[in-house]
């Protein structure tokens, strides 16, 4: 995936409840949906990982690998 046009974004990582587990900024989708598949400091798995978009609104970042 390219590069976000704005620099670092930030990204949310949530439970299959959709409760926010977390957030921390990474360069590009790729990054943190890395980090959200290998992360082991979580207590739950994460299920969904979105970005704060340039209009100030959370979007999907997309699938994570099983």
């Amino acid at each position: 995936m390219p590069k976000l046009p704005w620099g670092m974004a930030r990204y949310r990582f949530l439970d299959g409840m959709g409760d926010v587990m977390g957030e921390r900024e990474f360069p590009d989708h790729a990054a943190a949906l890395g980090w959200a598949h290998d992360e082991e400091e979580l207590d739950d798995d994460v299920q969904r990982v979105e970005y704060l978009g340039p209009e100030g609104d959370w979007r999907w970042a997309g699938a994570l690998e099983g």
